[in-house]
């Protein structure tokens, strides 16, 4: 039942803001007691399905920015074959104890999107949008934090949303349905990774999966409503706190 509502949780962020997977699903799981390679696999998995859905939701009601998307979609592509060649050829070669390692990996990220929420900066975002020069950034940016998602599925929302919010002029219901596009595709090609280490539990993503789709419906349709100031300090805190967590955990 925990994982249930875990999903809820999740799936409400997700819906409303793009980030909730890695903020709230991976990192609840392990405090759980599931195994952070167990989490993250598992995780990636439900991203694929549930932000498919987000992206559905929100392609209905008419958010989405423009072809600069498709842009950060083929960085997002670039930055898991980076993320799983780097993997494959020096953390499992040399038999890094990878359940601490995805521990403390996750545990900075959230540091990480704490921090770009609280330095978020819409002027700026404005500003690159006039000059042109945010189209430069679209591609460099997929590459980091898909390479990043693929390693711990945090990113999409956390990571990527207030970076979103920095530099385009995109609104909070354009970035949420881009941050649920970029993690249902970064997620798709990073799963098989986990498929193939053994590191999926079916019969978890299945649970989670069941309080998260609701979730992503009722975040989709509140992410017009979503005050950006509110949003963007109490996700920094959540961030910040779970983060804490996992790192003494």
């Amino acid at each position: 039942m925990l994982e249930f509502w875990i999903g809820t949780a999740g799936g409400v962020l997700i819906g409303s803001t793009g980030a909730g997977l890695g903020l709230i699903v991976t990192p609840l799981l392990i405090l759980a007691g599931y195994s952070p390679t167990v989490a993250v696999g598992t995780g990636l998995g439900v991203s694929v399905v549930s932000k498919l859905f987000g992206a559905g939701v929100h392609d209905r009601l008419g958010h989405w920015p423009g072809w600069g998307v498709w842009t950060l979609l083929a960085g997002g592509a670039a930055g898991v074959a980076l993320a799983w060649f780097l993997a494959s050829t020096w953390l499992l070669p040399k038999q890094i104890d990878f359940d601490a390692w995805l521990k403390r990996a996750l545990a900075v990220m959230l540091f990480l999107a704490a921090v770009a929420l609280l330095k978020l900066d819409r002027a700026q975002g404005r500003r690159l949008t006039r000059s042109g020069k945010n189209r430069a950034l679209l591609f460099p940016l997929g590459l980091v934090v898909g390479g990043l998602q693929a390693l711990t599925s945090a990113g999409s929302g956390s990571l990527l949303t207030p970076i979103l919010a920095s530099t385009t002029d995109w609104e909070v219901p354009e970035m949420a349905a881009v941050s649920n596009l970029f993690g249902a595709a970064v997620g798709a090609l990073s799963v098989g990774f986990y498929f193939k280490l053994g590191d999926f539990n079916t019969h978890l993503f299945l649970k989670v999966l069941v309080g998260l789709l609701p979730g992503v419906l009722v975040g989709s349709l509140l992410s017009r409503w979503i005050s950006r100031h509110w949003f963007v300090r109490a996700i920094a805190a959540a961030t910040t706190v779970v983060g804490v967590r996992l790192l003494f955990a």
